[in-house]
C-alpha cells in the first residue's frame, strides 16, 4: 500500500511544555517554596575554621610492629578512616574538650544550655571531611560568631589524638598489669622446678639432663640378665647330669672318665687283675692235666674260683666307692650352681629395682628441664609482649595532628542571591525537564514513524486530532488522501473490499471508515459501509433494524439488513450488526457469499472489525475478507499492544495488511506538521503567511485579548 505524508517523532521541549504546562507550573512552584526558605536560612555567610590529622596505613612504630595493629587490606584501612571520623564527635571526646577549655578559662558553654544538650549540639555541627586522594582528614566547625571557634576545633582535635593514643592498643593497661602478673607467676614456677631438679641431679649424681645421656644401670642390667642366664643353663646342665647319673648309675661323656674307664685304669685293681689272671692260668693248666679224682683238681678249681671272687669283690667294692663319690661331686655341683642362680637373680632384681629408680628420677628431672624450659620460653614471651606494650603504646601509632585550627577572620557562604538564583535556576530547568521526561517515559503511539518502526511497514495513511476548524478542514485533506490510496490499490489489485481493526476498543474506525466512505462517494463511487465488530457494535449504523448477524443467523436476507445512512450530505449504502450481539459471527460461508455480492453492486465495501486484542472474531474476519487496514490511534495504543497485534497478524498471515495512524496530536508530530497545516489551508508559503516568529505571535496575541478585554470593560 502507498504511503502519504507522514509526520516524523521527536521530543521537543517547547512541545513538552506546552502540552505539559500544568505540571511544568506545579513543579516550579512546589520548587520555589520549599527552596526560597531553604536559601533564605542557607544563605547566611557564616564563619568556618578547621584543624587537619594524618591517618597512617602503617602503625608509626617505636621498636617492632605487630599483627594486631597492622591493616591486611585497603578497606580495612577505610573502616579505620571511618572509625576515627565517628570517634571525633564522640561524647566523651567533646566532654574532655569541654573540661580543658574550662580548665583553661575558655567558656564557649552558652548560658542557659546544659553541658549535655551542647556537647550533643557540637555532635551535629562539627563536621568531619576525608581529604580525597591524601591521609588526612579535616575537623571543621562553623559558627555566626568568630570567637573561640578555633579553641573549639583544637581543644576537640587534641582530646580526640589522645583518645586515639590510649586506644589504638586496645587495653594496653589491663593488658600490661596481666602480662606482669604471668610474669611472676612463672618466675616462681621456674624457681620451684629448679630446686626439684637439684634434688634429682644429687640423687643421680648428674649435672646434665638431655636426650643423649645414658642411663649406667642400662649395661649392668644388660650384664646381669647375661650372667642369670648362663647360671640358669649351669644349673640345668649340673641338674640333667645328676638325674642320668643316678638314672644310668654311669657319667656321661661331659663329665669326664665313667666308672668302668676308673675301674679298668687302677693300678691296683690292675695289678690284682694281672696276678689273678696269671694265677688263673696256672691252675686252668693243671686242672687240665689232672683227672676229676685227682685230689689236686679240686683244690686248684677252688683255689681258681677264689682268687676270681676276690677279684669281682675288689671291683665291686671300687666302684662302690667311685659311684658314691661321682655322686657327691655331682650334687656339689648341683647345689653349687643352684646358689649361684640365686644369688644372680637377687642381684638382677636387686639392679632392676635400681634402674627403675634410676629411669623414673632421670625422666621426672628431664620432664622439669623441659618443664623450666616451655616456661623460660613463655616468660620471654611475656616479657617481649610486655616491652611492646610500654613502647609501643606511647609510640606516634596511626594519627598525628598536622595542622591547628587558627582563628578565624573572614566569613564565608554562598550567600542568600547566589542561593537565591540558584532556587530559581533549578526551578526553571525542572520545570522544562520533567514534561521532556513524561514524554520520553510515555510508552503509547504519538507519531505515524513509531508505529511504522513497529509494525515494520510504511503507513496507508494518518489523521490529525479533530480539535478546531483549522484541524477539522485539514482532516478532509488526509481523507482524500487516503481515499486516494483506496482508489490506487483497488485499480493496482482488483480487489474492493477493505476490512479496518484496531487494537483496543479505542481506535476510531467507525469514523474513518464515515469519512472515507463519504469521501469516495462525493467522487462517484458506490460505497458500502458495513459493521462486524461483535465486541462493541457502532450506533451509528441504525442498530434497532436488522443487520449482519441477523443474516448470518438466518433471521434476515441480504436486502433486509442493508439500508441508507445519511452522513455528510452523503447518501451511504450501510449494512449495521444488528440486535444479535451476544452470539457473534456465524456462518462464515454466508459472509462469503454476501462479500461476492456485494462486491459485484458496490465499487467498494468498507468493513468495520472487532479489536484484534479482544476478540476471536477478528482473527475469523480478517481470514474471511482476506485483507486488512490496523487503525491504530495515537496517544492511546502502548507500544507492547502494537507489538503483539503484530505477531497475531504474522500468524494469521492475511493476504495484505495496511496501516493507518488515526488522531495524531497537532503540536507532537515532529515540527511541520503546524507549517503543512497553515500552507494547506493558506495555500500560501509558510515563511510568507507567518511574518512574526511563533513567540512574538504569542505575545501579540496576549496583547490583543487584553485590548479587546479592558475595551470591552469600558463599554460596560
Amino acid at each position: 500500500m502507498d504511503t502519504s505524508q507522514l509526520p516524523g517523532r521527536g521530543i521537543k521541549p517547547l512541545l513538552s511544555l506546552r502540552k505539559h504546562y500544568r505540571i511544568s507550573l506545579i513543579i516550579s512552584l512546589l520548587v520555589m517554596l520549599v527552596g526560597l526558605p531553604v536559601a533564605w536560612i542557607k544563605g547566611q555567610s557564616v564563619y568556618s575554621t578547621e584543624s587537619v590529622f594524618q591517618v597512617s596505613p602503617n602503625y608509626m612504630k617505636t621498636l617492632s610492629s605487630d599483627k594486631e595493629v597492622e591493616f591486611q587490606s585497603n578497606s580495612q584501612y577505610r573502616e579505620f578512616v571511618n572509625h576515627l571520623s565517628n570517634t571525633v564527635r564522640r561524647y566523651d571526646v567533646i566532654q574532655r574538650a569541654l573540661k580543658k577549655l574550662r580548665e583553661a578559662n575558655v567558656n564557649v558553654q552558652p548560658k542557659g544550655m546544659t553541658e549535655r544538650k551542647y556537647i550533643e549540639r557540637l555532635q551535629k555541627l562539627v563536621t568531619v571531611r576525608a581529604i580525597p586522594d591524601t591521609y588526612m582528614v579535616r575537623i571543621g566547625f562553623e559558627g555566626q560568631e568568630k570567637e573561640s571557634l578555633d579553641d573549639i576545633v583544637n581543644a576537640i582535635t587534641h582530646s580526640f589524638l589522645e583518645t586515639t593514643k590510649n586506644e589504638q592498643i586496645f587495653g594496653s593497661v589491663e593488658r600490661l598489669e596481666v602480662l606482669q602478673g604471668n610474669a611472676t607467676r612463672l618466675e616462681q614456677e621456674i624457681t620451684q622446678l629448679e630446686s626439684q631438679r637439684v634434688g634429682l641431679s644429687e640423687l643421680l649424681g648428674l649435672t646434665t639432663f638431655g636426650e643423649n645421656v645414658v642411663n649406667p644401670y642400662d649395661t649392668m642390667l644388660a650384664q646381669a640378665r647375661e650372667q642369670y642366664a648362663s647360671a640358669a643353663r649351669d644349673r640345668a646342665q649340673a641338674d640333667a647330669t645328676l638325674q642320668a647319673f643316678l638314672a644310668q648309675r654311669e657319667t656321661p661323656t661331659s663329665v669326664g672318665r665313667s666308672i668302668m674307664e676308673m675301674r679298668l685304669q687302677d693300678t691296683g685293681l690292675q695289678a690284682l687283675r694281672s696276678e689273678v689272671v696269671k694265677r688263673s692260668e696256672e691252675l686252668g693248666r693243671v686242672a687240665t692235666g689232672l683227672e676229676d679224682k685227682h685230689p689236686a683238681k679240686k683244690p686248684a678249681l677252688d683255689e681258681y674260683l677264689a682268687i676270681n671272687k676276690r677279684l669281682q669283690t675288689k671291683e665291686a667294692e671300687f666302684e662302690t666307692v667311685a659311684y658314691g663319690n661321682l655322686k657327691s661331686r655331682l650334687l656339689a655341683s648341683q647345689q653349687q650352681t643352684q646358689k649361684v642362680e640365686v644369688e644372680i637373680r637377687d642381684g638382677l632384681k636387686k639392679i632392676e629395682g635400681q634402674a627403675a629408680d634410676y629411669a623414673r628420677n632421670f625422666q621426672k628431672a628431664m620432664r622439669i628441664t623441659d618443664d623450666i624450659r616451655k616456661r623460660e620460653q613463655e616468660h620471654k614471651e611475656v616479657r617481649d609482649r610486655l616491652n611492646y606494650l610500654q613502647n609501643e603504646s606511647a609510640a606516634i601509632g596511626f594519627v598525628r595532628l598536622v595542622a591547628i585550627a587558627l582563628p578565624a577572620e573572614t566569613p564565608q557562604g554562598v550567600g542568600k542571591t547566589k542561593l537565591l538564583l540558584l532556587v530559581f535556576l533549578l526551578a526553571g530547568a525542572l520545570a522544562l525537564v520533567a514534561p521532556i521526561a513524561l514524554d520520553l517515559s510515555d510508552n503509547r503511539i504519538h507519531t505515524v514513524n513509531d508505529a511504522e518502526k513497529l509494525m515494520g511497514i510504511s503507513a496507508a495513511g494518518w489523521q490529525v486530532m479533530n480539535t478546531d476548524l483549522p484541524s477539522e478542514m485539514f482532516a478532509k485533506e488526509q481523507t482524500r488522501r487516503f481515499a486516494s490510496t483506496l482508489i490506487r490499490n483497488r485499480d493496482r489489485t482488483a480487489k474492493n473490499v477493505f476490512s479496518f481493526a484496531s487494537i483496543k476498543t479505542a481506535g476510531g474506525v467507525d469514523k474513518l471508515i464515515l469519512n472515507t466512505a463519504a469521501a469516495l462517494q462525493q467522487l462517484g463511487f458506490r460505497v458500502l459501509v458495513v459493521d462486524a465488530n461483535s465486541f462493541t457494535p457502532s450506533t451509528l449504523f441504525k442498530p434497532d433494524q436488522p443487520g449482519l448477524s441477523n443474516f448470518l443467523a438466518g433471521q434476515a436476507n441480504l436486502d433486509a439488513v442493508q439500508h441508507t445512512l445519511v452522513y455528510q450530505g452523503e447518501c451511504l449504502g450501510a449494512v449495521g450488526f444488528g440486535d444479535q450481539k451476544f452470539t457473534g459471527v456465524q456462518r462464515l460461508d454466508l459472509l462469503q457469499q454476501a462479500v461476492a455480492q456485494w462486491r459485484q453492486h458496490h465499487d467498494y465495501v468498507l468493513v468495520a472489525l472487532p479489536p484484534v486484542l479482544l476478540s476471536a472474531d477478528a482473527e475469523l474476519l480478517i481470514g474471511a475478507l482476506g485483507q486488512v487496514f490496523m487503525v491504530l490511534e495515537a496517544q492511546s495504543v502502548s507500544r507492547g499492544e502494537v507489538v503483539r497485534a503484530k505477531r497475531l497478524l504474522e500468524k494469521l498471515d492475511p493476504e495484505a495488511v495496511g496501516l493507518f495512524v488515526n488522531s495524531i496530536p497537532m503540536f507532537e508530530g515532529g515540527g511541520y506538521m503546524q507549517e503543512l497545516l497553515l500552507e494547506t489551508l493558506t495555500k500560501h508559503d509558510f515563511t510568507r503567511f507567518m511574518s512574526l516568529s511563533n513567540l512574538r505571535l504569542q505575545v501579540a496575541l496576549l496583547h490583543a485579548r487584553w485590548v479587546q478585554n479592558r475595551m470591552g470593560k469600558t463599554r460596560a
